[in-house]
């Protein structure tokens, strides 16, 4: 029925929360206004609200009647009060009301008037009144998901509890960040499917995509790393960021599964073609991380404000390859050898299982 209360608390609470500044909300203060309400003594008079309502408006407000052409313009002749007689509460107390037997009495002997706001403008959602409030954050104090954590957990159930018609829901860069999150998981997971179909044909194996592949999360650890040692709070473009270092972590994984590949090929142990392969792919996987970093490290550093949305993304992607590759030279090698011996020793029970049997055998 009145939203303003709740709003207002809301606000309070907001300020309460360390780091949060800046709030605002976009309810209207509103305007001064007079309710009449008849009293009982207006019904032995014949008098209707409706009555009080018309016949107060076409005094200070003013009835048309007539319209003079001036040029090209209509101008409207307003019939009202003298400017004297309405600009006071106290003229519109004195104000004379008609009643159907053609007494005139005063507006205070009939109505009580009461004094209270009115909003100059109600924003509405699907037929629901909504106020919107926002707020900024100091990213050096609290980040914006902890910030949205306390309002969710903290402030609002009290609030929903104590409304049972009060409904909430975040908006905004929440709102957008959520929708993002969901279509760029369902295009994730497509992407990961086609990159691993591909790899399967390349490799003529299910297992050695697999392989490739995780060097996937190995660099979603560097990024997340990456965030954490400058402070800064993973959101919607940091998993742009994410998503375009995905591909590039995979490129040094490919590059050492298929040199393990080929050492085997020419006889090598398996141990011996993951040593060799990983000696000789280290000093190229190592120049092109490092280059890479360096490539976004000024976007990093930048501290204009048109750059400022840009550097969650550089920080996805220059962290993520330096800290992922570290961290994929040594756990690629152990996982091929893993994997191998796995699958190795899987087709030799499968050989003692389902051979073929000698003569006479059933």
């Amino acid at each position: 029925e009145d939203i303003a209360p709740i709003v207002a608390e809301m606000r309070a609470a907001l300020g309460n929360i360390p780091g949060v500044f800046q709030i605002l909300d976009d309810a209207s203060s509103g305007r001064l206004e007079y309710k009449l309400a008849l009293k009982p003594e207006a019904r032995l008079y014949g008098l209707t609200l409706q009555d009080l309502a018309t016949q107060t408006r076409n005094g200070f407000f003013g009835v048309e009647a007539t319209t003079v052409q001036r040029g090209q313009d209509s101008v409207a002749v307003m019939v009202r009060f003298p400017r004297a007689d309405r600009d006071s509460l106290s003229d519109l107390l004195d104000t004379r009301i008609a009643t159907p037997s053609g007494d005139l009495i005063p507006l205070s002997a009939v109505a009580d008037l009461q004094e209270g706001v009115s909003p100059s403008e109600i924003q509405r959602q699907n037929g629901r009144r909504v106020t919107t409030i926002t707020a900024d954050v100091d990213q050096s104090v609290i980040t914006n998901g902890e910030a949205n954590r306390i309002i969710r957990e903290e402030i609002l159930p009290p609030l929903l509890e104590a409304n049972p018609g009060l409904k909430a829901g975040f908006g905004g860069e929440q709102e957008t960040q959520g929708d993002a999150q969901a279509a760029l998981g369902q295009a994730l997971g497509i992407a990961g499917f086609v990159i691993f179909a591909l790899l399967a044909l390349v490799f003529r194996s299910f297992v050695q995509p697999i392989i490739v592949m995780i060097a996937i999360p190995l660099g979603l650890i560097g990024a997340v790393t990456g965030h954490y040692i400058l402070g800064i709070p993973l959101g919607l473009l940091s998993i742009f960021g994410i998503i375009g270092l995905a591909g590039v972590v995979i490129n040094n994984s490919l590059v050492m599964i298929d040199l393990y590949n080929e050492y085997l090929a020419k006889g090598y142990t398996v141990t011996d073609a993951v040593v060799e392969g990983t000696k000789d792919r280290f000093r190229p996987i190592l120049l092109t991380s490092v280059t890479t970093f360096l490539g976004v490290y000024p976007l990093i550093m930048e501290t204009s404000l048109q750059a400022q949305f840009l550097i969650p993304l550089a920080v996805s992607i220059g962290y993520g390859v330096l800290i992922g590759t570290g961290v994929i030279i040594f756990a690629i090698p152990a996982v091929f050898i893993v994997l191998h011996r796995v699958t190795a020793g899987a087709s030799l029970l499968t050989t003692a299982l389902f051979g073929q049997k000698g003569p006479g055998g059933a």
